[in-house]
C-alpha cells in the first residue's frame, strides 16, 4: 500500500510540474521581444518566469515539498524536517573561523575594555540527536569548545550551548526559523549574566506576553511545509516598573526614538520576530536605563542578540548594540559609530553559525574598526 501511495504522488506532482510548464509555454508568449531576444536559456527564464509571475506560488512549493515529503523525503538542500520543526544544517569553514579568532584576539589585544564572547549554538545542534543517522552536521558543542579555547586567555568566553541543551524541551527555538526564542534567549542570559558579574532575575519576576501566534520564519519560506505549525512570538515584562528609560536607533540619517526595546509596528509585517529592537534593520542602537551608576555594555552584534537584550537591562546603565554588516553597508567603520573606551564591557555576540560563515575584521588602524566582508 505504501509503494502504491508513493507511486501515486509521484506521478501526480509530474502531472502537476507538466501542467505547470505548458502554462508556462504559453504565457511566455506574451512576453516583450525584447525579453525574447535576450533569452538563451529557456529552461532558466521558465522557471523564473513561473516563480515571478505564477499566481499562488507559495501554494506550489507547498505541494511540491508535501509530494516529495510523501515520497519518504525529510531533507531538502540543507533544511530537515522533523517531526515537529524545521532545522537547518550548515557546513563550517575551518578558514573563516581561524581568521575570525585571529581578529577578535588582536582587538582585545587594543582595548583595556574587558572582552566577552558568547557564541550559541543554532537548533541543529541542541537537536542533532533527532537529525537522520546519514547527515553531516557539525558537532557544535566541541566547535564552540575550540573557538574558545583558540581564543586568548584575556578574554572571558560565556557558554550558552548547557543551558540550552539542558532546556531543549522547552520552547527555545522557533520551529520555523533559524533563530532562538525568548524563552532560548532568558536561559543563555541567566547563565551568561554570571561571566559577565551580576546574578540573573528569575524567570517568575515575569510576566509573559504571547504576541502573536501566526509567525512562519524564514525555513518556512523556502519549503511551505504546512505540517510544522505556526511560531509564536512572546515577550517578557518585568513585574516591576521597567528600567528601560529610552531607546534610539540608527540607520543613515535616521534615528527612531522609543521608550521600549519592543517595537510591535513589527508585528504587521512578515518578520515579527523584528518586535525586538527592529530586528536586523539598524546599524547601531542605545538603550538607556534608569539603572545611572550601572555600567555600560557594548555589544558587537549577531541576529541572535536583540532577544537577549530585554534581560540584560536591569544590569547597565546603557547598552549600545552596532551591527557590523550594517557598517559595511553605510561605510562606517566602529569609531565612527562608538568610543569603545566609553564602556565597561564588550560583548561579541554570534550564533555560531554566523560567526562561522562571515568573515570578521578587526583591526586598531585609525581607530577601531570592524566590518564584516562579503563571504568568499
Amino acid at each position: 500500500m505504501k509503494k502504491a501511495a508513493d507511486y501515486i504522488a509521484v506521478s501526480a506532482f509530474f502531472v502537476i510540474v507538466i501542467m505547470f510548464a505548458a502554462y508556462t509555454l504559453v504565457m511566455g508568449r506574451h512576453g516583450s521581444e525584447s525579453e525574447k531576444a535576450d533569452s538563451s536559456d529557456i529552461r532558466h527564464n521558465a522557471q523564473t518566469y513561473v516563480s515571478n509571475n505564477f499566481p499562488l506560488s507559495s501554494n506550489w512549493k507547498s505541494l511540491r515539498t508535501t509530494m516529495f515529503v510523501m515520497t519518504g523525503k525529510k531533507n531538502f538542500d540543507n533544511i530537515y524536517i522533523l517531526k515537529n520543526r524545521l532545522v537547518e544544517i550548515t557546513d563550517f569553514d575551518k578558514d573563516r573561523l581561524d581568521k575570525n579568532i585571529s581578529q577578535i584576539n588582536d582587538f582585545s589585544e587594543n582595548t583595556d575594555t574587558p572582552v566577552y564572547v558568547m557564541l550559541a549554538p543554532t537548533a541543529a545542534g541542541i537537536y542533532s540527536a533527532k537529525l537522520p543517522a546519514y547527515t553531516s552536521n557539525t558537532d557544535q558543542r566541541e566547535l564552540i569548545d575550540n573557538i574558545y579555547y583558540d581564543l586568548d586567555s584575556r578574554i572571558d568566553t560565556i557558554d550558552t550551548f548547557f543551558p540550552m541543551y539542558s532546556a531543549r524541551n522547552n520552547y527555545v527555538y522557533y520551529r520555523t526559523d533559524r533563530k532562538w526564542t525568548s524563552f532560548g534567549a532568558y536561559f543563555a542570559y541567566a547563565d551568561g549574566i554570571k561571566e559577565l558579574g551580576f546574578e540573573p532575575v528569575v524567570l517568575s519576576n515575569y510576566d509573559q506576553e504571547y504576541t502573536s501566534n501566526s509567525y512562519y520564519g524564514g525555513l518556512y519560506s523556502e519549503l511551505c511545509y504546512n505540517s510544522i505549525g505556526a511560531d509564536r512570538v512572546n515577550i517578557f515584562r518585568s513585574k516591576y516598573k521597567t528600567t528601560v528609560d529610552s531607546v534610539k536607533l540608527y540607520r543613515g540619517d535616521q534615528v527612531l526614538t522609543s521608550k521600549s526595546v519592543y517595537f510591535r509596528s513589527a508585528l504587521k509585517t512578515a518578520d515579527k520576530t523584528a518586535i525586538f529592537l527592529q530586528g536586523d534593520n539598524f546599524t547601531k542602537a542605545t538603550v538607556k536605563t534608569t539603572a545611572e551608576d550601572a555600567p555600560k555594555l557594548l555589544i558587537i552584534k549577531g541576529s541572535y542578540a536583540n532577544t537577549i537584550v530585554p534581560f540584560l537591562t536591569p544590569h547597565y546603565s546603557e547598552i549600545t548594540l552596532v551591527d557590523p554588516d550594517k557598517l559595511k553597508e553605510e561605510g562606517k567603520t566602529l569609531s565612527d559609530v562608538a568610543d569603545t573606551s566609553a564602556y565597561d564591557q564588550i560583548l561579541f555576540m554570534y550564533d555560531c553559525d554566523q560567526f562561522a560563515n562571515e568573515i570578521l575584521t578587526c583591526s586598531n588602524n585609525m581607530g577601531y574598526v570592524l566590518e564584516i566582508m562579503e563571504q568568499v
